[in-house]
Protein backbone atom coordinates (compact mmCIF):
# COMPACT_ATOMS: atom_id res chain seq x y z
CA UNK A 1 0.00 0.00 0.00
CA UNK A 2 1.49 3.61 -0.80
CA UNK A 3 2.17 6.42 1.45
CA UNK A 4 -0.65 8.10 2.44
CA UNK A 5 -0.64 12.48 2.96
CA UNK A 6 -1.47 11.58 6.58
CA UNK A 7 1.73 10.03 7.19
CA UNK A 8 3.48 12.49 5.35
CA UNK A 9 2.18 15.34 7.45
CA UNK A 10 3.28 13.12 10.19
CA UNK A 11 6.24 13.04 9.38
CA UNK A 12 6.93 17.06 8.72
CA UNK A 13 5.10 17.53 11.62
CA UNK A 14 1.98 19.43 10.32
CA UNK A 15 -1.31 19.29 9.59
CA UNK A 16 -2.32 17.21 6.07
CA UNK A 17 -4.08 20.24 4.56
CA UNK A 18 -0.67 22.16 4.70
CA UNK A 19 0.82 19.19 3.13
CA UNK A 20 -1.59 19.47 0.26
CA UNK A 21 -0.83 23.27 0.15
CA UNK A 22 2.42 22.63 -0.88
CA UNK A 23 1.66 19.41 -3.27
CA UNK A 24 -1.01 21.55 -5.48
CA UNK A 25 0.40 24.77 -5.22
CA UNK A 26 -3.23 25.89 -3.60
CA UNK A 27 -1.52 28.41 -1.73
CA UNK A 28 1.99 30.10 -0.40
CA UNK A 29 3.44 27.94 2.36
CA UNK A 30 6.28 29.14 4.61
CA UNK A 31 9.41 28.17 2.95
CA UNK A 32 10.80 26.55 5.80
CA UNK A 33 7.56 24.08 6.31
CA UNK A 34 8.00 23.83 2.89
CA UNK A 35 10.56 22.40 3.00
CA UNK A 36 10.03 19.70 5.75
CA UNK A 37 7.26 18.49 3.70
CA UNK A 38 9.25 18.14 0.73
CA UNK A 39 12.18 16.22 2.75
CA UNK A 40 8.93 14.40 4.10
CA UNK A 41 7.64 13.19 0.46
CA UNK A 42 11.22 12.29 -0.53
CA UNK A 43 12.27 9.81 2.59
CA UNK A 44 8.84 7.77 2.68
CA UNK A 45 8.53 7.65 -0.98
CA UNK A 46 5.15 9.60 -1.24
CA UNK A 47 3.56 9.97 -4.38
CA UNK A 48 0.70 11.73 -5.62
CA UNK A 49 -2.26 9.85 -7.07
CA UNK A 50 -3.62 12.28 -9.84
CA UNK A 51 -6.97 10.43 -10.22
CA UNK A 52 -7.75 10.24 -6.27
CA UNK A 53 -6.54 14.07 -6.38
CA UNK A 54 -9.07 15.07 -9.41
CA UNK A 55 -11.71 13.27 -8.30
CA UNK A 56 -11.57 15.45 -5.06
CA UNK A 57 -11.16 18.83 -6.15
CA UNK A 58 -13.79 18.09 -9.53
CA UNK A 59 -10.87 19.23 -11.96
CA UNK A 60 -8.50 17.34 -13.96
CA UNK A 61 -5.56 19.96 -14.15
CA UNK A 62 -5.45 19.40 -17.51
CA UNK A 63 -5.37 21.77 -20.17
CA UNK A 64 -6.01 21.17 -23.99
CA UNK A 65 -3.83 22.99 -26.36
CA UNK A 66 -4.98 22.92 -30.00
CA UNK A 67 -2.83 24.34 -32.91
CA UNK A 68 -3.63 24.36 -36.35
CA UNK A 69 -0.18 23.50 -37.83
CA UNK A 70 2.52 22.92 -35.08
CA UNK A 71 5.21 23.00 -38.65
CA UNK A 72 5.22 26.76 -38.10
CA UNK A 73 7.25 27.78 -35.73
CA UNK A 74 5.49 30.79 -34.14
CA UNK A 75 2.96 28.66 -32.99
CA UNK A 76 5.31 26.17 -31.72
CA UNK A 77 6.70 29.17 -29.94
CA UNK A 78 3.28 30.18 -27.99
CA UNK A 79 2.60 26.94 -27.23
CA UNK A 80 6.15 26.55 -25.33
CA UNK A 81 5.00 29.93 -23.50
CA UNK A 82 1.46 28.95 -22.11
CA UNK A 83 3.09 26.02 -21.17
CA UNK A 84 5.48 27.83 -19.08
CA UNK A 85 2.86 30.08 -16.94
CA UNK A 86 0.54 27.07 -16.99
CA UNK A 87 2.51 24.63 -15.78
CA UNK A 88 3.82 26.59 -12.82
CA UNK A 89 0.57 26.63 -11.52
CA UNK A 90 0.02 22.77 -11.63
CA UNK A 91 -1.89 22.48 -15.45
CA UNK A 92 -0.84 19.44 -17.46
CA UNK A 93 -0.97 20.33 -21.26
CA UNK A 94 -1.87 18.29 -24.16
CA UNK A 95 -1.10 19.36 -27.54
CA UNK A 96 -2.84 18.24 -30.73
CA UNK A 97 -1.90 19.63 -33.97
CA UNK A 98 -4.91 20.18 -36.50
CA UNK A 99 -2.68 20.14 -39.73
CA UNK A 100 -5.01 23.22 -41.20
CA UNK A 101 -7.63 20.80 -41.12
CA UNK A 102 -11.11 21.59 -39.86
CA UNK A 103 -12.64 17.89 -39.72
CA UNK A 104 -9.63 16.55 -37.60
CA UNK A 105 -9.66 19.85 -35.47
CA UNK A 106 -13.08 18.74 -34.53
CA UNK A 107 -12.21 15.46 -33.45
CA UNK A 108 -9.06 16.90 -31.20
CA UNK A 109 -11.61 19.36 -29.56
CA UNK A 110 -14.17 16.22 -28.49
CA UNK A 111 -11.43 14.37 -27.56
CA UNK A 112 -10.32 16.93 -25.16
CA UNK A 113 -13.52 17.22 -23.69
CA UNK A 114 -14.09 13.89 -23.67
CA UNK A 115 -10.66 13.74 -21.04
CA UNK A 116 -12.84 16.30 -19.24
CA UNK A 117 -9.82 18.97 -19.86
CA UNK A 118 -10.54 21.87 -17.45
CA UNK A 119 -10.40 24.37 -20.25
CA UNK A 120 -8.72 25.12 -24.26
CA UNK A 121 -6.80 27.14 -25.73
CA UNK A 122 -7.18 27.00 -29.75
CA UNK A 123 -5.17 28.35 -32.44
CA UNK A 124 -8.28 27.65 -35.34
CA UNK A 125 -7.87 26.46 -38.99
CA UNK A 126 -10.66 28.64 -40.16
CA UNK A 127 -12.83 31.71 -39.83
CA UNK A 128 -16.11 29.79 -39.13
CA UNK A 129 -15.68 28.10 -36.03
CA UNK A 130 -19.81 27.79 -34.92
CA UNK A 131 -19.86 24.72 -34.08
CA UNK A 132 -17.41 24.88 -31.59
CA UNK A 133 -20.22 26.77 -29.71
CA UNK A 134 -22.25 23.50 -29.65
CA UNK A 135 -19.24 20.39 -29.05
CA UNK A 136 -17.38 23.35 -26.28
CA UNK A 137 -20.59 25.08 -24.61
CA UNK A 138 -20.08 26.13 -20.94
CA UNK A 139 -18.08 22.41 -20.35
CA UNK A 140 -14.93 24.25 -20.07
CA UNK A 141 -13.38 28.02 -20.34
CA UNK A 142 -11.91 28.36 -23.96
CA UNK A 143 -9.61 30.87 -25.22
CA UNK A 144 -8.34 31.78 -28.90
CA UNK A 145 -5.12 33.01 -30.28
CA UNK A 146 -3.53 34.06 -33.65
CA UNK A 147 -7.09 33.83 -35.73
CA UNK A 148 -10.44 35.52 -34.76
CA UNK A 149 -13.20 32.81 -34.78
CA UNK A 150 -16.03 33.57 -36.12
CA UNK A 151 -19.68 31.96 -34.59
CA UNK A 152 -18.41 31.53 -30.92
CA UNK A 153 -17.93 33.88 -27.80
CA UNK A 154 -14.52 33.62 -26.54
CA UNK A 155 -11.44 35.45 -25.29
CA UNK A 156 -9.09 36.01 -28.38
CA UNK A 157 -5.72 36.75 -28.46
CA UNK A 158 -4.22 38.58 -31.37
CA UNK A 159 -1.36 40.71 -32.77
CA UNK A 160 -1.43 43.69 -34.51
CA UNK A 161 -1.38 42.24 -38.04
CA UNK A 162 -2.61 44.81 -39.89
CA UNK A 163 -0.05 48.11 -38.53
CA UNK A 164 2.86 45.47 -38.84
CA UNK A 165 1.57 44.75 -42.32
CA UNK A 166 1.73 48.73 -43.28
CA UNK A 167 4.82 49.00 -41.45
CA UNK A 168 6.53 46.12 -43.18
CA UNK A 169 5.53 48.01 -46.77
CA UNK A 170 6.59 50.98 -45.74
CA UNK A 171 10.06 49.76 -45.14
CA UNK A 172 10.06 48.77 -48.87
CA UNK A 173 8.87 52.30 -49.84
CA UNK A 174 11.41 53.89 -47.95
CA UNK A 175 14.41 52.13 -49.59
CA UNK A 176 12.79 52.59 -53.04
CA UNK A 177 11.19 49.56 -54.07
CA UNK A 178 8.51 50.55 -56.82
CA UNK A 179 6.72 46.93 -57.57
CA UNK A 180 5.96 45.32 -54.37
CA UNK A 181 4.03 41.87 -54.38
CA UNK A 182 2.27 39.93 -51.08
CA UNK A 183 2.78 36.45 -50.52
CA UNK A 184 0.78 34.32 -47.77
CA UNK A 185 1.04 30.74 -47.02
CA UNK A 186 -3.06 30.82 -47.04
CA UNK A 187 -5.94 33.25 -46.97
CA UNK A 188 -7.36 33.50 -43.55
CA UNK A 189 -8.67 36.24 -40.90
CA UNK A 190 -5.19 37.14 -40.13
CA UNK A 191 -3.70 37.07 -43.98
CA UNK A 192 -6.84 39.32 -44.56
CA UNK A 193 -5.41 42.03 -41.73
CA UNK A 194 -1.82 41.74 -43.16
CA UNK A 195 -2.98 42.30 -46.79
CA UNK A 196 -4.70 45.43 -45.55
CA UNK A 197 -1.99 46.99 -44.10
CA UNK A 198 -0.10 46.19 -47.05
CA UNK A 199 -2.88 48.10 -49.22
CA UNK A 200 -2.74 50.73 -46.50
CA UNK A 201 1.12 51.93 -47.06
CA UNK A 202 0.22 51.67 -51.19
CA UNK A 203 -2.36 53.59 -50.70
CA UNK A 204 -0.72 56.22 -48.17
CA UNK A 205 1.99 56.57 -50.68
CA UNK A 206 -0.78 57.04 -53.77
CA UNK A 207 0.29 54.15 -55.41
CA UNK A 208 -2.79 51.76 -57.08
CA UNK A 209 -3.61 48.63 -55.89
CA UNK A 210 -2.80 46.09 -58.56
CA UNK A 211 -4.67 42.50 -56.83
CA UNK A 212 -2.69 40.33 -59.52
CA UNK A 213 0.53 41.26 -56.99
CA UNK A 214 -1.40 39.65 -53.77
CA UNK A 215 -1.26 36.00 -54.05
CA UNK A 216 -1.58 33.62 -51.23
CA UNK A 217 -1.44 29.33 -51.24
CA UNK A 218 -3.22 26.63 -50.35
CA UNK A 219 -2.24 26.81 -46.51
CA UNK A 220 -1.98 22.76 -46.58
CA UNK A 221 -0.04 21.63 -43.70
CA UNK A 222 3.45 20.71 -45.00
CA UNK A 223 6.49 19.19 -43.78
CA UNK A 224 9.31 21.45 -43.59
CA UNK A 225 11.54 20.22 -46.52
CA UNK A 226 7.96 20.00 -48.88
CA UNK A 227 7.84 23.71 -48.04
CA UNK A 228 10.70 24.56 -50.11
CA UNK A 229 8.86 23.70 -53.17
CA UNK A 230 5.48 24.19 -52.10
CA UNK A 231 2.60 26.49 -54.01
CA UNK A 232 4.74 29.83 -52.54
CA UNK A 233 7.55 28.87 -54.47
CA UNK A 234 5.48 28.74 -57.70
CA UNK A 235 3.89 31.55 -56.28
CA UNK A 236 7.39 33.23 -55.96
CA UNK A 237 8.11 32.26 -59.73
CA UNK A 238 5.17 33.63 -61.01
CA UNK A 239 5.19 37.27 -59.47
CA UNK A 240 9.13 37.62 -60.33
CA UNK A 241 8.74 36.05 -63.76
CA UNK A 242 5.71 37.01 -65.16
CA UNK A 243 4.53 40.40 -62.93
CA UNK A 244 8.20 41.98 -62.45
CA UNK A 245 7.81 43.04 -59.15
CA UNK A 246 11.14 44.21 -57.41
CA UNK A 247 10.30 43.31 -53.65
CA UNK A 248 8.16 40.92 -52.00
CA UNK A 249 6.72 40.88 -48.71
CA UNK A 250 5.57 37.43 -47.26
CA UNK A 251 2.64 37.12 -44.97
CA UNK A 252 4.55 34.93 -42.93
CA UNK A 253 7.18 32.40 -42.33
CA UNK A 254 5.74 29.74 -44.24
CA UNK A 255 5.42 31.79 -47.23
CA UNK A 256 9.18 33.06 -46.92
CA UNK A 257 10.81 29.45 -47.21
CA UNK A 258 9.07 28.81 -51.03
CA UNK A 259 10.16 32.61 -51.62
CA UNK A 260 13.47 32.10 -50.68
CA UNK A 261 13.68 28.63 -52.37
CA UNK A 262 13.11 30.04 -55.49
CA UNK A 263 15.33 32.90 -55.03
CA UNK A 264 18.00 31.29 -54.23
CA UNK A 265 17.71 28.99 -56.91
CA UNK A 266 17.41 31.55 -59.48
CA UNK A 267 20.25 33.28 -57.85
CA UNK A 268 18.53 36.59 -57.80
CA UNK A 269 20.48 38.56 -55.45
CA UNK A 270 18.94 40.27 -52.42
CA UNK A 271 18.38 43.40 -52.10
CA UNK A 272 19.93 44.12 -55.47
CA UNK A 273 17.47 42.93 -57.66
CA UNK A 274 14.54 42.32 -54.92
CA UNK A 275 13.95 43.54 -51.32
CA UNK A 276 12.44 41.16 -49.09
CA UNK A 277 10.28 41.49 -45.92
CA UNK A 278 8.66 38.41 -43.70
CA UNK A 279 6.00 38.92 -40.90
CA UNK A 280 7.22 36.23 -38.22
CA UNK A 281 10.44 36.45 -37.24
CA UNK A 282 11.33 32.96 -37.35
CA UNK A 283 14.92 32.67 -35.97
CA UNK A 284 16.31 31.18 -39.61
CA UNK A 285 15.82 34.47 -40.76
CA UNK A 286 18.59 35.44 -39.01
CA UNK A 287 20.63 32.98 -40.59
CA UNK A 288 19.68 33.28 -44.55
CA UNK A 289 21.77 35.35 -46.68
CA UNK A 290 21.50 38.73 -46.25
CA UNK A 291 20.10 38.95 -42.80
CA UNK A 292 15.84 39.40 -43.97
CA UNK A 293 13.92 41.94 -42.11
CA UNK A 294 11.19 40.97 -40.61
CA UNK A 295 7.41 41.97 -38.69
CA UNK A 296 8.61 40.08 -35.55
CA UNK A 297 5.01 38.89 -33.46
CA UNK A 298 5.48 39.00 -29.37
CA UNK A 299 5.03 35.03 -29.20
CA UNK A 300 6.31 35.27 -25.93
CA UNK A 301 3.92 37.98 -24.64
CA UNK A 302 1.13 36.30 -26.75
CA UNK A 303 1.13 32.96 -24.94
CA UNK A 304 1.72 34.60 -21.57
CA UNK A 305 -1.52 36.58 -22.06
CA UNK A 306 -3.54 33.47 -23.67
CA UNK A 307 -2.35 31.00 -20.43
CA UNK A 308 -3.79 34.53 -18.01
CA UNK A 309 -6.57 35.03 -19.53
CA UNK A 310 -7.30 31.15 -19.90
CA UNK A 311 -6.70 31.17 -15.82
CA UNK A 312 -9.21 33.96 -15.37
CA UNK A 313 -11.88 32.29 -16.92
CA UNK A 314 -10.88 29.47 -14.60
CA UNK A 315 -10.80 31.42 -11.37
CA UNK A 316 -14.40 32.42 -12.17
CA UNK A 317 -14.03 35.57 -14.07
CA UNK A 318 -17.55 36.17 -16.03
CA UNK A 319 -16.72 39.08 -18.18
CA UNK A 320 -17.07 39.19 -21.83
CA UNK A 321 -15.09 37.82 -24.03
CA UNK A 322 -12.33 40.39 -25.04
CA UNK A 323 -9.92 40.81 -27.59
CA UNK A 324 -6.84 41.44 -26.89
CA UNK A 325 -4.04 43.08 -29.26
CA UNK A 326 -0.34 42.32 -29.08
CA UNK A 327 2.33 45.15 -30.56
CA UNK A 328 4.48 43.37 -33.55
CA UNK A 329 7.75 45.31 -33.67
CA UNK A 330 9.49 46.12 -37.66
CA UNK A 331 13.31 44.51 -37.73
CA UNK A 332 15.06 46.43 -40.65
CA UNK A 333 17.70 44.12 -42.06
CA UNK A 334 20.05 43.88 -44.92
CA UNK A 335 17.18 41.80 -47.48
CA UNK A 336 15.73 45.45 -48.06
Amino acid sequence: MGVSMKEVALRAGISTTTVSHVINKTRPVNPKTEARVKEAISELGYVVNPVARNLRSGTSKMIGIVISDLSNFFFTDVALNIDKVLAARGYNLVYFNSYEDEERERKNIESLILQNVDGLIIAPVGRDCSYMANLIGDRCPCVFFDRAPEGIEGDRILSTNRQGGREAVELLISRGFKRIGFLGSRFDATMEERIEGYRDALKKDGREIEEELIKTGSGHSQNLNDLKRNDCYELTASLVEDLRIDALFCGNDLAAVGALSYLKEMRIEIPGELGLVCFDDAFWLTLATPPVSAVDQDSTAIGEKAARVLLDRLGGSKNPGSEFRIPTLLIPRQSC
